[in-house]
């Protein structure tokens, strides 16, 4: 009998990184790109300062490692390219299925015109002058632009150049280019991060001057204004620890010239974006429907389904995501975050040849079988351990793995996936109603559940809490401590004002003195 591989397959444009430099010409990149509610918001603040006015037009992205901002700077590129471009009737096309006015407002911002000079830049630990001076000589050159202008760029490409002088070049660039029919500057500046890092260890250099002059140009009114697009992992001042208190704070300052978007997506997103990736061309099963039918009534009754995502909506994604066992799909963009790289290691896993990776297990499940939460356990500890770098994620892995270690054999290989699961439902920490309760475990386990709980809770590996319903592998209270602390607050708030403070702070006696 042939695998699900068969029938089931993985776009692998989804599981792959960005290279802004590399992929700047990646039509299948722009087609396939999920326009997400992050992604909006950061296109609607870069389209406020499309005009040639004054108008803020440095933007930061706060991100956690492979949460797609990479993917927006490749879409930003797009849109912001000509008119008659490929690339910007892609991305056009792609943001207007989901936000037509706002892909109207690139459309217009570009018409009649060469678009937006794209200066792409991936960091390295390297000087940032150098190799924004580098990124700028290459858009220049391939631009047709006048050559003394590119040799100009290309003397400046060293550590310690003026920092105005620099910027002037800049402006020059955007003169030349708006004289030939451009329309804007765009410089997108991925891992900023690694450039700071840099800085952190040469502050002689005082390159961290540079960003706030771009950002204060990027304000200034232009035919061919500077739009600034920087990507980085945490805010300026987490790569500034190993510096003096003053440096600390003029990096605080160069940070506040940048208007900034937390980057990580509601899970909602990510389930979208997952969805996208899966091709099928056979229908479901009859018994798989009924299954994802019975799994979705559940899920929404225990309020298991993201904040947001209706039931009918939730229903199509488990079905266009088969193999994923719906409890396993709302399970893995959680747990890439907590122990992995967010949306890289997602896809990566989808596209994982590893053992037990997706591509793999497509090959060996058939029609009617699924990916269960136990399968993802197992792929993550053979491939991915090593990767969780949050402590606390850390500790809760290992618990997991020391109750595995000390169930007996005889306790059943059912016993041994319940651990798993109910390990991996702790291990991202109760969404609303997602957490290991009997009513979602029942859903993968049925009427032999309560014996195999037995075993466990036999064994020690498990306890139930009860103020929260939920299974739990490590021991802890079942004290709830907010509940106690609302009832004392309560009690508290009936006792007479005056007599509190007179226990805590009584007056001392006041003795009178002869006059």
């Amino acid at each position: 009998m042939s695998g699900l591989d068969q029938t089931v397959a993985i776009d692998a444009v989804y599981t792959r990184s960005i290279n802004l430099s590399r992929d700047g010409h990646a039509l299948e990149l722009v087609q396939a790109y999920l326009p997400t509610s992050r992604a909006v918001q950061a296109l609607e603040q870069m389209a406020g300062g499309l005009g040639q006015a004054a108008q803020s037009r440095a933007l930061a992205l706060n991100g956690p490692y492979g949460s797609g901002k990479s993917a927006l700077g490749l879409f930003a590129g797009a849109l912001l390219s000509a008119p008659d471009d490929a690339l910007h009737q892609t991305a056009a096309g792609v943001l207007e299925q989901t936000d037509a006015p706002l892909a109207a407002r690139f459309r217009a911002a570009v018409a009649d015109s060469r678009g937006y000079l794209r200066v792409a830049v991936n960091g390295i630990p390297d000087s940032l002058t150098r190799q924004l001076m580098l990124a700028l000589g290459i858009a220049v050159e391939q631009a047709g632009l006048p050559e003394p202008l590119l040799d100009e760029i290309l003397t400046a490409a060293q550590p310690g150049q003026p920092m105005d002088q620099l910027v002037a070049l800049i402006a020059r660039v955007q003169q030349a280019w708006a004289e030939v029919g451009g329309c804007g500057l765009l410089i997108e500046l991925d891992e900023l991060g690694k450039f700071l890092e840099y800085e952190s260890y040469h502050p002689q250099h005082r390159e961290i001057h540079l960003l706030q002059l771009l950002a204060e140009h990027a304000y200034q009114a232009s035919p061919a204004p500077l739009q600034l697009l920087v990507m980085l992992h945490q805010a300026f001042e987490h790569y500034s620890q190993r510096l003096g208190k003053q440096l600390r704070d003029e990096w605080q300052k160069v940070q506040g010239r940048f208007e900034s978007i937390a980057f990580l997506e509601p899970a909602e997103q990510s389930l979208r974006i997952m969805a996208a990736a899966f091709r099928r061309d056979t229908a479901l099963p009859a018994a798989v429907s009924a299954t994802l039918d019975r799994a979705t009534e559940r899920l929404a009754a225990e309020g298991a389904l993201p904040l947001g995502l209706e039931p009918a909506k939730a229903r199509q994604l488990f079905d266009q995501c088969y193999p994923l066992h719906p409890l396993t799909l709302l399970i893995l963009p959680t747990l890439c975050q907590k122990v992995a790289q967010n949306e890289r290691t997602l896809f990566s896993y989808l596209g994982s040849e590893e053992p037990y990776g997706l591509r793999e297990r497509l090959r060996r499940l058939h029609g009617g079988d699924w990916v269960l939460p136990w399968d993802l356990y197992d792929y993550f500890i053979l491939n991915q351990s090593a990767s969780i770098a949050d402590p606390l994620t850390a500790h809760r892995w290992m618990e997991v793995i020391t109750a595995l270690e000390r169930l007996d054999a005889s306790a059943g290989d059912d016993a041994v996936r319940l651990l798993k699961t109910i390990g991996l439902l702790n291990l991202i920490g109760a969404q609303r109603g997602l957490k290991a309760s009997q009513a979602l475990l029942a859903m993968l386990f049925g009427d032999a559940l309560d014996g195999l709980i037995g075993r466990l809770e036999s064994a020690s590996t498990i306890h139930f809490r009860r103020f929260n319903q939920e299974y739990r592998v490590w021991q802890g209270s079942d004290f709830d401590l907010r509940s106690a602390l609302d009832a004392a607050a309560a009690e508290q708030n009936e006792l007479p004002l005056a007599d509190t403070l007179n226990q805590l702070a009584p007056l001392k006696p006041v003795v009178a003195r002869r006059a």
